[in-house]
């Protein structure tokens, strides 16, 4: 079983990492500089485009920022006018964020930039290596999902 942690540890360290640099990274330091925003606002925007409204609490524990540091994010992305924050119905001290159009149109945008990029770098693939990236994608997700 030490084997196959090893293996697990070095698969996630190693090629997780280098996915996320190669795919992503140089997308959103572009991207981000561009916008002139950080990498924190920029993924909130995406976060709330791609799952919808969610709590600051709920932002937080995704984004692993503690609420006092991630209010200030919220605070610059509604100057931005991408997002509004409002009371939750159920419970009057939490605080729901959600975006503007303005929010959803700049995500869109944004979504559409990520697909040309991705395109690029995926191109380099045969039908086949594609077929079974997808493949071992869903594979992850199913048993991410177990854990």
């Amino acid at each position: 079983m030490e084997g196959e942690l090893r293996e697990i540890r070095k698969f996630f360290f190693r090629t997780m990492g280098h996915m996320r640099k190669h795919l992503f990274m140089d997308f959103f330091k572009k991207e981000c500089t561009m916008c002139k925003m950080n990498k924190t606002q920029h993924k909130t925007v995406m976060i709330l485009r791609s799952q919808g409204s969610k709590s600051m609490t709920e932002l937080c524990s995704m984004l692993q920022l503690e609420k006092g540091s991630f209010t200030t994010i919220i605070d610059v992305l509604t100057e931005k006018g991408y997002v509004i924050r409002t009371k939750d119905e159920k419970d009057r001290r939490k605080h729901v964020i959600q975006l503007t159009q303005n929010g959803i149109n700049f995500a869109n945008g944004q979504i559409n930039k990520l697909n040309e990029h991705l395109m690029k770098k995926l191109d380099k693939l045969s039908e086949d290596e594609m077929v079974k990236f997808l493949e071992a994608m869903k594979t992850l997700e199913e048993i991410s999902n177990k854990l």
